[in-house]
């Protein structure tokens, strides 16, 4: 530069004529130009060219680090552009062609003042150097361009830039170049870039800003950005104040004490670009509007709250993603504050809206610390809404009780999603994950609702919930899975305590399953973990529903200050549970494990809809007090239990199906296998009323079969306690230490039941306190030669035969009935060894010869009975080589019993 200016000063001294102008260049532009004939002489400094025309008494000192070159052309050049150079100490450098137009600038040292009345849209200044004691007002009467070219500004008492007259004030970032504007401490305005107008930045330059008496941009309209690296380094309050937002391009960086940015009522925006803020105080938002709306369709928006009670993106109105990719990180903790007669919380929240929150697309990950108590990932007054887009948002923080407003006792806990109405996933990919006490990946004060989607749930956290509702959760499509790995939690209550269980899905209303995939593991650590779990009625009728939960029941004593005892549950509701369609597999490993559990009604298929079912219990009992254990049991229900139809499949290491009510089975194939490996456990079938009127149902049990029962009365084990067993259709097949063991009565009016007990007495094939009326149907039975073993009721109607045998007939045999005519009535052959046989078909005439074998062979026809192979043979052919025959006797011609003895 020195060896080109003292060029100039030679080519002064002997110019010709025909070289009319002098220009001085930046960045591109002339930035000054004057006459050759004008000029007086330029000298130089350290630091200036100082340029001394004819017909002034003081020089124009440009700084020669702003000066790219200075040339000489016989063109003039029209100067439209102003320019501030801020030179220290010394006045700043001013060069306006607009001073005879209504354009007024004063420099004194470093502090510019500038009164634009020209009328001229968008006159642009240029604004370059350097000071620490320098600042810039400028009054105008239209929008402004404000080129930043290397401009370095500070103001010890105040703004460092002051735009006033409620126009536009384009911040144009020269590429690049760094920007530094910063406040002071004792500054009375109200950010280090103020104005009454809108702000826009543009261009690739940088602008960093220092905010350190209160915002760093400050302004009572909008600001947008379409380019160029912003960064507020700090700001002792907000990092943008303004009323209104958008970013269409370039990079934010905000670090301020309070919000980032406070759009005031005004609306955000951003479409591209990138937009970090970090935010460390309590109460205050990254991104704020108050009751306007926040909408992304693209953009990368990053967040750092550190603050208690804090929140990243927040607005009174609505909020809606069509894209971009977020990351906010939370820290700080839940806040109570005084209402009422007791307390509010205020959540620590990644997104937060009075309104609706809608998620089209975009790419999220939310992160909440340990630190961060009760906080929430998504948090909506009214409701959330995820049609699309990757949301990936971890909690940590646990929970705590607290009084609330109305002086009523209350917690509050972590959650992913929190709506105070309702949760709506039509689509997009989740996954979330809580490790806190209590916490919530889905929470809704109303309905949850999934309708579509890809959603993966983890909740290791102690009395976790995968999806919470005080409404209705519905399972309407999608792939839902959701692992627990949190144990039950007791809570202090009364004279003792209130468990809170690790569940799956828990709704205060419904739970509704139509369509989808919902998959649910518990770990061994989830002690008494729910899979669906539903203060009222839970409805399956469609979908596919797993349940695998091994966590071990316990003991503890309740609020009443009485032991009590909790155990896993598949699938639990307080009232009724109805599956009329879809697919159900449940298995529970832990001890007094559950499958499906309603402490109302129970209703399985429908006339029309055939639901598949799959239950397995294999934990085993655990004591509570005394002789009081809690059981493991695959399907039980306090009420009514009722199979319509469908395929019910149950193993089970105790019960298989339990009613305190009645079991109804009306339609379906089920089978039941309840084998235990402790004595006298194991019931297939048990309630005081069991009725069986279609289908076929096949049971295999350790100890009863078929049980109906009461339970203890008065008189002991052999009164008859008026429970009762109805057969009137379908196919029943039964084998168990007791196969059939009513405490009360047996009627059978139809259908065929095929009964095979025990070898040994004093257990049989059928046993009953009361009456067995035979009046319709088919019945065989074998067992043991108890001597407690009883013929039918005289009051039958249909003719029987109570057969009894001396000598066992071997597992491997058959029993073979029929008319002395060879007429067959039954051939059948025993899972076990037995001796006695009940028999009966609407076939057997009276004053008839019969004939009974043992052995034999049987060729073609159907088989009816149990996969094992025993049971009924029809519509083949009997042969009597290799059998014995027993027995040759005639029916009675008035009584419908037959007592057969050999």
């Amino acid at each position: 530069m020195k060896k080109l200016l003292l060029g100039i000063v030679l080519g002064l001294s002997s110019f010709t004529w025909a070289q009319q102008q002098m220009n001085v260049h930046n960045s591109g532009n002339v930035m000054y130009t004057t006459p050759i004939s004008d000029v007086e002489n330029v000298k130089l400094d350290n630091t200036y060219a100082k340029i001394k025309l004819n017909a002034n008494t003081t020089s124009l000192d440009i700084q020669k680090q702003v000066i790219d070159y200075i040339d000489f052309s016989t063109t003039v050049t029209n100067l439209d552009k102003i320019y501030i150079i801020y030179n220290g100490t010394d006045n700043a450098t001013i060069i306006n062609p607009y001073a005879n137009q209504g354009v007024n600038i004063s420099a004194v040292a470093g502090t510019v003042t500038v009164n634009a009345t020209s009328g001229i849209d968008n006159l642009e200044y240029n604004i370059l150097g350097s000071t620490s004691n320098g600042s810039l007002t400028l009054t105008t009467d239209k929008d402004v361009n404000l080129v930043l070219n290397n401009v370095t500004l500070t103001n010890p008492s105040g703004a460092a830039f002051t735009i006033i007259g409620g126009k536009t004030t384009n911040l144009l970032l020269t590429p690049n170049t760094i920007n530094t504007l910063v406040d002071s401490t004792t500054s009375l305005a109200n950010g280090t870039i103020t104005t009454d107008g809108p702000i826009t930045v543009a261009n690739t330059g940088t602008l960093k800003v220092t905010g350190l008496k209160k915002h760093g941009i400050n302004t009572s309209s909008s600001i947008s950005i379409s380019d160029g690296i912003v960064t507020v380094l700090a700001a002792a309050t907000d990092g943008f104040h303004c009323e209104g937002y958008s970013q269409a391009g370039g990079t934010v960086t905000i670090t301020s004490s309070s919000d980032g940015i406070d759009a005031g009522n005004g609306a955000i925006s951003m479409s591209n670009g990138s937009l970090t803020i970090t935010s460390t105080a309590a109460d205050v938002k990254a991104l704020k509007t108050g009751t306007n709306t926040i909408s992304f369709t693209g953009g990368t928006f990053n967040a750092t709250v550190s603050g208690a009670q804090s929140k990243a993106i927040s607005a009174k109105g609505n909020i809606t993603f069509d894209g971009g990719t977020f990351t906010i990180s939370l820290s700080g903790a839940t806040v109570l504050v005084a209402s009422g007669t007791g307390f509010d919380p205020s959540y620590p929240t990644g997104v937060k809206s009075d309104a609706i929150i809608t998620i089209n697309n975009g790419t999220f990950t939310i992160t909440t610390t340990s630190t961060a108590t009760g906080a929430k990932g998504f948090s909506s007054n009214s409701e959330i809404i995820v049609n699309g887009g990757t949301i990936t948002v971890t909690t940590a923080g646990g929970g705590a009780n607290y009084t609330n407003a109305l002086g009523v006792a209350d917690s509050y806990s972590t959650s992913a999603f929190s709506a105070d109405t309702n949760v709506t996933i039509n689509g997009g990919t989740l996954n979330l994950t809580n490790t806190g006490t209590d916490g919530k990946n889905i929470s809704a004060d109303a309905n949850v609702t999934i309708a579509n989607g890809n959603l993966t749930l983890t909740n290791s956290g102690g009395a976790g919930k995968g999806i919470k509702a005080d409404g209705i959760i519905a399972v309407n499509g999608g792939t839902t899975t959701i692992t627990l790995s949190g144990a039950t939690v007791l809570t202090a209550s009364g004279s003792g305590n209130n468990p809170g269980y690790p569940t799956a899905i828990k709704a205060t209303s419904q739970v509704q399953v139509t369509n989808g995939s919902l998959t649910i593991v518990g770990t061994s650590a989830a002690t008494g973990a729910r899979g669906l779990s539903s203060d009222g009625a839970i409805i399956i009728s469609g979908g596919t529903v797993s349940v695998t939960l091994a966590g071990n029941g316990a003991t503890y004593t309740n609020t009443l200050g009485v032991l009590d005892s909790y155990a896993a549950a598949a699938i639990t509701s307080d009232t009724n549970v109805t599956i009329s369609g879809g697919t159900v597999t449940t298995s529970c490993s832990g001890t007094g494990g559950k499958g499906l559990k309603s402490d109302g009604t129970m209703t399985i298929g429908t006339a029309t809809s055939s639901p598949t079912i799959n239950l397995t219990t294999t934990g085993a009992r655990f004591l509570v007090s005394g002789t009081d254990y809690n059981h493991p049991k695959t399907m039980v229900a306090v009420g009514a239990l009722v199979l319509n139809n469908g395929t019910v499949t149950i193993n089970s290491t105790d019960d298989g199906i339990h009613s305190d009510a009645s079991v109804t089975v009306n339609g379906g194939t089920h089978t039941v296998s309840a084998i235990s490996t402790v004595s006298a456990m194991g019931e297939g079938v048990e309630a005081p009323i069991i009725t069986f009127a279609g289908g076929v149902t096949n049971v295999t049990a350790s100890n009863d079969g078929i049980n109906c029962t009461y339970g203890t009365v008065s008189g002991g084990t052999e009164s008859n306690d008026n429970s009762h067993l109805y057969v009137t259709g379908g196919v029943l097949i039964v084998a168990g230490k007791d196969a059939v063991d009513s405490n009360g009565n047996i009627t059978i009016t139809g259908g065929t039941s095929i009964i095979c007990g025990p070898t040994s007495s004093p257990e049989e094939g059928f046993d009953f306190n009361g009456t067995f009326n035979m009046n319709g149907g088919t019945v065989i039975s074998a067992g043991s030669n108890s001597n407690m073993t009883k013929n039918f009721s005289a009051t039958s109607t249909q003719r029987t035969m109570y057969i009894k045998s001396a000598a066992q007939l071997a597992a491997t045999s058959l029993i073979h009935i029929r008319t002395a005519a060879g007429v067959e009535l039954a051939t059948f052959k025993p899972k076990n060894a037995v001796y006695y046989f009940h028999f009966s078909s609407p076939n057997v005439a009276g004053s008839t010869s019969h004939q009974i074998y043992f052995g034999g062979t049987y060729t073609g026809g159907s088989f009816v009975g149990n996969s094992s192979g025993w049971g009924l043979y029809t519509g083949g052919t009997y042969s009597t080589t290799g059998g014995t025959l027993k027995s040759t006797f005639t029916t009675s011609g008035t009584s419908t019993l037959n007592t057969v003895t050999f």
